[in-house]
C-alpha cells in the first residue's frame, strides 16, 4: 500500500500544505487521488519531488 504521509510531513516542515502544490506541479484530481491515498503516476511523483527538492522517501512509502 502506498503512503503519502512522509509527503505530508515535508510540506509540514516546509510550512506548506498540500493545495500549495496545485497549478504547476499538481492538478485538483491529482490532489484529491492523493487525499485518498489512491496511486498516481511516477512522473507525479517526480515532479513533487524536484518541486520541493526531496528524496523520493520524503514523498512517499510502502507500507505493508
Amino acid at each position: 500500500m502506498i503512503s503519502y504521509d512522509p509527503l505530508f510531513s515535508t510540506l509540514r516542515n516546509k510550512n506548506m500544505v498540500i493545495s500549495d502544490l496545485r497549478g504547476n506541479v499538481l492538478n485538483s484530481r491529482t490532489i484529491a487521488k492523493i487525499n485518498r491515498g489512491e496511486s498516481v503516476n511516477l512522473s507525479t511523483i517526480e515532479r513533487i519531488c524536484l518541486y520541493l527538492d526531496v528524496r523520493i522517501e520524503e514523498v512517499v512509502e510502502i507500507k505493508k
